[in-house]
């Protein structure tokens, strides 16, 4: 399995490279986040043996199990799944980043528990672009309306938004949803110049999202492989 990883992350690193290459981005300008959820603690400490260090993880309980055990690495942990209003707590303790804030009552109840924790975290508002029923995220048309109550906050740094455009085998459909996403973003950052990361891209269309802008890409299967 170790030999596995590594010959993954190989090919990944050499298919990112090329990406980066072929979109004249830098690659120092783009944050890879290494999907981990359902992956054992063993493949992360692989992942992170080769330069790993921002990991993503969709389920609160497996976050903070996984956050403990690796307490005495230097992580960063980002929350990508949907909060539910129990959980809070747990993502507040122990992620650095949450993509996933679409809802008012998430967002003040986060704020309120990193103010006990004395603590400040990241965050990304959901973004659903094509208002697929299927999917978390607010409608374009409320980003600044949620921006400003984020920003708002004493204890959330509002720092961009997260989207996961609907998947095609027509690469040129790709690029003009990514393109949406970008407009959006570039026309969020006017109002807010520190919301500067747009996160987008995953093992199926990272390179897609370099081509578009994307300056944060969550992949999973490219690095560890499929989950058992």
């Amino acid at each position: 399995m170790h030999n596995s990883i590594n010959n993954k992350i190989k090919n990944f690193s050499h298919d990112f490279a090329i990406a980066c290459r072929d979109s004249k981005r830098s690659e120092e300008d783009i944050s890879i986040i290494a999907v981990s959820k359902k992956h054992d603690l063993s493949l992360i400490k692989d992942a992170y043996q080769n330069g790993f260090n921002n990991f993503g993880e969709n389920f609160a309980q497996e976050l903070e199990k996984k956050a403990t055990a690796l307490k005495d690495h230097e992580i960063t942990w980002h929350f990508i799944g949907p909060i539910q209003s129990n959980k809070i707590k747990l993502v507040a303790t122990h992620a650095h980043w949450v993509h996933s804030l679409d809802r008012e009552k998430i967002i003040l109840k986060l704020n309120n528990q990193c103010k006990t924790l004395n603590k400040n975290i990241n965050v990304c508002i959901q973004v659903n672009i094509d208002n697929e029923v299927s999917k978390s995220g607010i409608n374009p048309n409320k980003l600044l309306e949620l921006s400003s109550l984020v920003e708002a906050q004493s204890n959330l740094n509002l720092r961009g938004i997260m989207v996961l455009p609907k998947l095609s085998n027509k690469i040129e459909e790709t690029k003009k949803v990514m393109g949406k996403c970008f407009a959006l973003h570039a026309n969020l950052k006017l109002s807010y110049p520190n919301a500067d990361i747009l996160s987008m891209g995953t093992t199926s269309d990272f390179k897609t999202a370099i081509e578009s802008g994307s300056n944060m890409i969550r992949v999973g299967e490219s690095i560890f492989g499929k989950r058992q």
